[in-house]
């Protein structure tokens, strides 16, 4: 048991005590010094890329394509897998064109 009565552990452990606080709070302002700029490389990278900062702001442009036009479109690229293309024989590439080597006449 501790007994008080001897004077340098009853001023030992104050100072102990006192010497961890300090040491461990030299300790806790540079760990969450990292956290003031955490994400800013991010930010920077989005800031760069944005064409137009402020497009959100604004109505968007017509484009001058209704639901008929795309609706077309879109049945034109879908029926366009319907007939596979003809294969393609890889001795026959090149032969027949004129071309020479370097492909210029």
């Amino acid at each position: 048991m501790w007994k008080f009565d001897d004077p340098m552990r009853a001023v030992g452990r104050p100072v102990l005590v006192a010497c961890a606080v300090l040491g461990l709070s030299a300790c806790a302002s540079s760990i969450w010094s990292p956290d003031a700029q955490w994400g800013q490389a991010v930010r920077q990278a989005q800031k760069v890329q944005t064409i137009d900062p402020d497009a959100a702001l604004r109505q968007p442009a017509e484009s001058g394509t209704d639901g008929a036009i795309a609706k077309a479109a879109i049945d034109r690229y879908q029926k366009s897998f319907e007939t596979l293309p003809p294969p393609v024989n890889v001795l026959n590439i090149g032969v027949g064109t004129g071309l020479g080597t370097s492909g210029v006449r």
